[in-house]
């Protein structure tokens, strides 16, 4: 943890670094590994009303990402969100001619809801992940291709 700003910049390198969709959103960043933030729904749908979902997981299927996205959306959690960061998902849906990856189903999915969305940060459960406060506020900016995030700390 640190005493300042936390700037996460995009890595072009990332399996999701392709997801890109257009704007700045600034809101109290939530989320963290997308498989638990999905097992949540059906105990208590969490509200992302006026937020920015951080996501990121490792060794996933696309049908299981697939199902967490529909989950959210048909729960209605995702209401009011205002951006999305994309992590790492690290060993999950990787490109392959003919199949659906990572970067096609979160266009398609997380692309009809109208929000900022940033691929390529290097958050999750790579060599050297920064440490993230939740709970704070952050701005998704895709122009500058960052998360800033506000102090965690005080």
């Amino acid at each position: 943890m640190q005493r300042e700003v936390l700037t996460v910049h995009q890595d072009p390198d990332e399996l999701t670094a392709k997801v890109l969709i257009g704007g700045r959103a600034t809101g109290v960043l939530m989320g963290g590994n997308f498989d638990t933030i999905g097992r949540s729904v059906g105990w208590a749908c969490p509200s992302f009303d006026g937020a920015i979902l951080l996501i990121e997981d490792v060794d996933k299927y696309i049908g299981a990402i697939d199902r967490t996205v529909t989950q959210l959306l048909e729960a209605g959690c995702l209401e009011g969100l205002r951006g999305v960061a994309v992590g790492q998902f690290i060993r999950s849906a990787e490109e392959h001619a003919g199949k659906w990856s990572i970067v096609d189903l979160l266009y398609d999915r997380l692309g009809a809801l109208g929000v900022p969305v940033l691929g390529g940060l290097p958050i999750g459960h790579g060599a050297h992940p920064p440490t993230v406060p939740l709970g704070t506020t952050a701005t998704l900016d895709t122009t500058t291709r960052t998360l800033t995030v506000e102090l965690g700390v005080q």
